[in-house]
């Protein structure tokens, strides 16, 4: 082991059993990066990926994010991709709070990611660190993928900011892009106490206007949405019972199973 990743590997170590704070831990870092930024950031980096005994990865990042310098940027967005999913979280979180150009570019691209945990980490960070600005780009990529994994991950995000992010995907079920109102109808559906009872006469108003475009695969979605609401719904379940007579099968079996949901009074 070099000398610069004895002194790193034995300062974390010191901070996990407490003998040194994070902050006089960063005096260290910050010292190391001034003195040789290139190998610094080079063992930083080995030690995420290869941490001393019973350090945590997160605990070296969180480190280093402490130190606010500039010099690990680049450091940050390699974590983005790390397969330790905790990681990833504090990287997206650390680019969205310096709230820059680069930062938000880099966790643009980072939507794409093959990795579901990268996406989701990604899409919460900008959510919550770029205010209606991360809520208008989640919008418009939910907008602009047919993938259903790219676009859920971004619902996910929106879903992880509370009322904000519940209008966003309300929004975007109102809409008459059908890809983006399914992952949308779903993503609530799965999680439909983030639906407050002022919300239910819009997620009744998208199921109607997939109906009108005829548009199958929303209608059977928004039914999905509308039966995990259950007795909350009660009050329209006529919009919902107008589905049994629909001339395709599947969305008639949707409909059926959703008025016994709402039959049941269970809210």
């Amino acid at each position: 082991m070099n000398d610069m990743r004895d002194k790193l590997s034995n300062m974390f170590i010191k901070v996990m059993v407490g003998t040194v704070t994070r902050e006089e831990g960063t005096m260290l870092i910050n010292h190391l990066v001034k003195d040789n930024p290139a190998e610094a950031i080079k063992e930083i980096t080995y030690l995420i990926d290869n941490p001393p005994p019973n350090v945590f990865p997160k605990t070296i990042l969180h480190t280093i994010a402490l130190t606010r310098s500039k010099a690990f940027f680049e450091v940050m967005v390699q974590s983005l991709d790390n397969k330790n999913e905790d990681v990833s979280i504090l990287a997206a979180e650390e680019l969205a709070r310096q709230r820059s150009d680069d930062a938000r570019k880099v966790l643009v691209e980072h939507l794409m990611s093959e990795a579901y945990h990268v996406r989701k980490a990604t899409a919460t960070a900008l959510a919550k660190g770029f205010g209606q600005e991360g809520v208008e780009i989640l919008k418009k990529h939910m907008h602009a993928h047919r993938e259903t994994f790219y676009r859920t991950t971004s619902a996910l995000g929106l879903l992880a900011i509370g009322a904000k992010g519940v209008e966003a995907l309300l929004q975007i079920m109102l809409s008459d892009d059908s890809g983006a109102v399914c992952t949308a109808a779903e993503v609530l559906g799965k999680d439909s106490s983030k639906i407050k009872d002022e919300h239910i006469p819009k997620v009744i108003e998208a199921l109607m206007m997939a109906g009108d475009r005829k548009d199958s695969s929303a209608i059977i979605a928004l039914l999905k949405t509308a039966a995990s609401l259950r007795g909350r719904v009660k009050k329209y379940e006529w919009y919902v019972a107008a589905f049994k007579d629909y001339p395709f099968n599947l969305v008639r079996n949707e409909a059926d199973a959703a008025m016994k949901e709402i039959a049941s009074g269970i809210i």
